[in-house]
């Protein structure tokens, strides 16, 4: 860890799962005995009246530490990958709560602050919290848990509570840290906060933070750093949609969502991590969501060409499960679900052993695999991951063999949209027409297979009567 630099997660926590994460194993393990603190900290954020320090991404605040001593940091902008921020931290203790700006540039900064504020600073904010801290104790690192709340006080009328927990990394391996957060996201419904006390300060006066551009495409670097820095982009839309399933469940939010989820999904996969459990949990969830939303719909065409009078028993049977299918999507949103696949993948990535392998050579090594998938026919051998997959022998080989080339065909086109690459570009466009054939196969099992759950769930024999017209329907039309 270089010297000087925070390295931390901010998280999200409701009162009750607060117990929980403190109580979890992972945790209570690691525990060092007799390391848990309470202080009250108080910081004053400053700047110049034309926020010069804001300009030149620094914030620069005084903090009472609650033990009589006083301290001024500067903070630099910070990077925030889908949770992780990294930024440069100056500290320099005061004899008071009066603000000093000379001596950062002897810490390490490259601007003198009496440069940039040469008739001084004014209060911008007050950030008040209780705070709680553990240290732990991982194999590889030690972190410190720490627990706030408060609020962050604007003038007279402007106040936001605090109620969140931050994991600093104090030494060692920051993919020990990201384990750790996957761990934990994975046992405990946990949010990223991807502001800052000083970003949420800002806008309680009204004040637009600058953010970093997220970065979604590879660049032309090792295919580790290139796939973290894209997968933090991918992920950060990821947790962005997650918050807006609480609200609603349109068409196009499921299908925001199953694009972020394949483009995670291809980034893994050309990093060498054949699955992710939760992803791909994820995925089967949109996936039914949106079938069932499409069934409704055919259903509903059928009905209006007068093909069935009256009134519709599958109609409703239909209703029901679209209802179950999209409450289950949002519980799962609701328990942190897509927070929990950020963090396993970006820390299955870093620790992943990838050499020097450049993005280059990777993209063309997986899309070379994935079309040789695709190429596979029925029956043989279908080789994955160097592993031989023989089909059986009832003639249901290519049923087996249609998730394997849809995902195939799928991350290929994920992997066009994360890289400005020719080949991936190239490769995605040659077999456009093969994925959507392949994609309307998944969609027709998937719809035979739903229709066959109501059926088996079903005593009505109006029920069977209209499933059987919508499947001899769907069979005329294949």
């Amino acid at each position: 860890m270089a010297k000087n630099t925070e390295i931390e997660l901010k998280l999200v926590v409701s009162k009750d799962n607060l117990k929980k994460l403190l109580a979890f194993d992972c945790v209570t393990d690691t525990l060092r005995a007799d390391s848990m603190q309470k202080r009250k900290l108080v910081s004053s954020y400053y700047d110049t009246e034309d926020l010069a320090f804001k300009r030149q991404g620094i914030a620069y605040r005084v903090r009472s530490k609650g033990d009589g001593t006083y301290e001024a940091t500067v903070k630099t902008s910070v990077q925030n990958a889908a949770g992780l921020s990294e930024r440069m931290e100056l500290n320099l203790p005061l004899a008071s709560a009066r603000p000093k700006l000379e001596g950062f540039g002897d810490l390490g900064l490259p601007t003198e602050l009496t440069e940039l504020a040469p008739n001084g600073v004014s209060k911008l904010f007050t950030v008040t919290v209780q705070r709680t801290t553990y240290i732990l104790d991982l194999q590889g690192a030690v972190a410190e848990l720490a627990v706030d709340h408060g609020k962050i006080v604007a003038g007279k009328d402007n106040a936001e509570p605090i109620d969140e927990v931050e994991i600093e990394l104090l030494e060692g391996d920051k993919g020990v840290l990201l384990e750790l957060a996957a761990k934990i996201a994975a046992a405990v419904p946990v949010f990223v906060e991807k502001r800052s006390k000083f970003v949420r300060g800002l806008a309680l006066r009204g004040i637009m933070a600058d953010e970093a551009p997220v970065k979604e495409k590879f660049g032309t670097g090792l295919v580790k750093d290139e796939v973290l820095a894209a997968l933090a982009g991918h992920g950060e839309q990821l947790l962005t949609l997650q918050q807006k399933l609480n609200d609603n469940v349109s068409e196009e939010l499921l299908k925001g969502l199953r694009r972020e989820l394949l483009a995670c999904r291809s980034l893994a996969t050309l990093a060498g991590i054949e699955e992710c459990a939760l992803l791909t949990e994820a995925l089967s969830t949109v996936e039914n969501v949106r079938r069932l939303l499409a069934l409704q719909a055919l259903w509903q065409r059928i009905m209006f060409k007068g093909l069935l009078l009256g009134r519709s028993s599958l109609q409703k049977k239909l209703a029901e499960a679209t209802l179950i299918a999209v409450q289950k999507l949002q519980q799962a949103a609701a328990s942190g679900h897509f927070t929990a696949i950020v963090f396993a993948l970006v820390s299955m990535v870093y620790k992943a052993e990838l050499a020097d392998a450049s993005v280059e050579a990777s993209v063309k090594d997986a899309l070379k695999q994935w079309q040789q998938v695709l190429l596979q026919k029925v029956p043989g051998t279908l080789s994955v991951d160097g592993k031989d997959i023989v089909p059986p022998d009832d003639g249901d080989g290519e049923a087996m063999l249609l998730p394997i080339k849809l995902a195939a065909a799928e991350n290929i086109s994920a992997l066009a949209r994360c890289t400005n690459l020719k080949a991936a570009a190239k490769a995605s466009e040659a077999v456009k027409k093969q994925r959507r054939q392949l994609h309307k196969q998944a969609v027709l099992v998937g719809w035979q297979e739903q229709l066959q759950a109501i059926c088996d769930a079903s005593t009505s024999k109006l029920v069977y009567r209209e499933t059987g017209m919508i499947l001899g329907y769907l069979l005329a039309k294949k």
